[in-house]
């Protein structure tokens, strides 16, 4: 039996132990998986390069990534993905000849997973460019936007 006072000392070496694992959990993401980001996205891009786009979550607005098509291309959905972060505020702007229409998605990132693609609306299917950005209170991750006709 041990004695009456080790208790104390036990649920206090406990307790700092259980403050460590948090504070190294807490840490964010490693280069590793900022490597394994990068890998992801560059993979995705260089399946469709002329109509995927990608770049790192931003923790505020950042000037985001313009695909540009001439003659103008007739596009029907863009499908959003994320890895990193927990969700993301997606900023898309669709110009089609003199129109432009700017919208806002947020997603939840799920690990990068296939998403249902969004539907372009229909007087702006005929791009003529396409601006894509991202956003997230997390403020780390990579987003990839890919155009489907």
């Amino acid at each position: 039996m041990r004695p009456a006072r080790s208790r104390p000392i036990l649920a206090t070496g406990a307790a700092c132990l259980l403050a460590l694992t948090l504070a190294g959990c807490s840490t964010g993401p490693s280069d590793a998986d900022r490597a394994a980001w990068t890998a992801w996205s560059t993979a995705i891009v260089g399946t469709t390069p002329n109509t995927a786009a990608s770049a790192p979550i931003t923790a505020s607005a950042a000037r985001g990534v313009t695909l540009e098509f001439s003659p103008a291309t007739a596009f029907r959905a863009v499908e959003l993905r994320c890895i990193g972060a927990a969700r993301a505020e997606f900023a898309l702007t669709y110009v089609a000849g003199s129109s432009t229409v700017g919208t806002q998605q947020d997603i939840v990132c799920q690990n990068g997973a296939l998403r249902t693609p969004i539907a372009i609306p229909t007087a702006m299917q005929n791009l003529t460019s396409f601006t894509v950005s991202a956003t997230s209170s997390d403020g780390e991750g990579v987003w990839t936007a890919q155009l489907q006709r």
